[in-house]
């Protein structure tokens, strides 16, 4: 069986946990030579590390109770307001990030059944809480809950990306379709390449500006004044690159000179696009390293002057 086929075949068998069938993505993503999806599987399967951003499925609520005591009386798991814990302790604690892999989600979701509940450790809420809940009386227990409901939506979630992914795949990359463990299968051509980070972009992200290019050669046309920060992140934004990124790239520029004048990085700059373009930032953004690289490099050569 076709490894794409026996993909499928796993995600629509509920016995069969989405971790493992991930395995198998991440071998065929290998094959198909798409860093973007291999990395987005990576983290699926080997969960999120800290620092790495978090899709918002695995972004969930906590639900909060504590215990309070004065010299007189005690009140047992009372319901804590969200606003309190997001004034007092930051958002990470009311908009929690599921960082796990799939395989510990499939197994927390079946123990769930067996009647465990999962919570967070609440040490350190208990400290930014003491005395700002009710006056006069301290916090000595707080006990978190989350809902099973949360890791449940992330393994759904991932289920139905993938299959959808797969389908597009069969449809738009017939080669996708002939791959099988062990065994030669048709070569995957720099335009089926294209095609997997395109059809990955509309199913895991959705919508994004893309620029057409022919190749490195493809003309880059900008507009950028010497030293405007405005007309650079117009520049990048108008072609795609998000504000965000646009203006932290902007930040750097304005705080650097670039190495000569036939290179318009500095060191940050320089540390900067490599960085997007390890995490496949710019396949992800719907440009393309080629011309993502094109594009920085053109605006960046008209902000300092360089051309």
């Amino acid at each position: 069986m076709a490894l794409l086929h026996d993909i499928q075949s796993a995600l629509l068998d509920e016995k069969v946990g989405v971790g493992s069938t991930l395995l198998k993505l991440r071998f065929l993503a290998s094959k198909l030579g798409s860093d973007v999806l291999e990395e987005w599987v990576k983290h699926e399967a080997d969960g999120y590390p800290k620092g790495a951003e978090v899709p918002d499925y695995r972004t969930t609520g906590v639900v909060y109770t504590g215990t309070f005591v004065d010299i007189a009386r005690q009140l047992n798991n009372v319901p804590i307001p969200k606003h309190l814990i997001r004034k007092h302790g930051g958002d990470h604690w009311v908009d929690f990030k599921i960082r796990d892999s799939l395989s510990v989600i499939d197994a927390m979701i079946s123990r769930s059944e067996k009647g465990e509940t999962y919570g967070i450790d609440c040490g350190n809420l208990i400290l930014l809480l003491q005395g700002k809940v009710y006056d006069g009386m301290s916090c000595i227990a707080i006990n978190s809950s989350i809902d099973i409901g949360a890791f449940v939506r992330v393994q759904q979630t991932v289920r139905s990306k993938v299959l959808d992914l797969t389908l597009e795949l069969e449809k738009n990359v017939p080669a996708a379709a002939e791959i099988m463990v062990g065994q030669s299968a048709e070569a995957i051509t720099p335009e089926d390449k294209a095609q997997v980070t395109h059809l990955m972009q509309q199913v895991f992200y959705g919508d994004v500006t893309n620029i057409s290019s022919t190749g490195s050669s493809a003309q880059i046309t900008l507009n950028v004044a010497k030293g405007s920060t405005d007309d650079l992140i117009s520049a990048l934004t108008g072609k795609g690159i998000p504000k965000k990124e646009a203006e932290e790239l902007a930040a750097i520029a304005a705080a650097e000179q670039p190495e000569g004048v036939d290179e318009p990085f500095g060191k940050k700059g320089a540390k900067w696009l490599a960085d997007k373009a390890k995490k496949g930032a710019m396949e992800i953004w719907g440009i393309g390293k080629e011309v993502g690289t094109q594009v920085v490099k053109e605006a960046l050569m008209q902000y300092y002057g360089l051309k």
